[in-house]
């Protein structure tokens, strides 16, 4: 997942769901996963929520990070 568009106060929020400061990330979690999903996630869809992420297989997760990368996926 790139976190590279990611703003300090989303990457703060990460941080925060995961319980895992940035520093630390060189070893992902499920939990840093599902954060960054949720937080990503929630770009482009508001109404995400914490349940449907916990919820979500890899490859569901792992999708709608990539929909972030697309420049389509933010056009209303």
């Amino acid at each position: 997942m790139d976190i590279s568009q990611l703003k300090m106060k989303e990457l703060a929020e990460v941080e925060r769901l995961a319980g895992i400061p940035m520093s630390e990330w060189d070893s992902p979690t499920v939990k840093l996963s599902m954060a960054i999903s949720f937080v990503t996630g929630r770009k482009t869809n508001p109404s995400l929520t914490w349940d449907q992420i916990e919820n979500m297989s890899i490859e569901e997760m792992t999708k709608l990070a990539e929909g972030i990368s697309d420049p389509k996926a933010n056009i209303s």
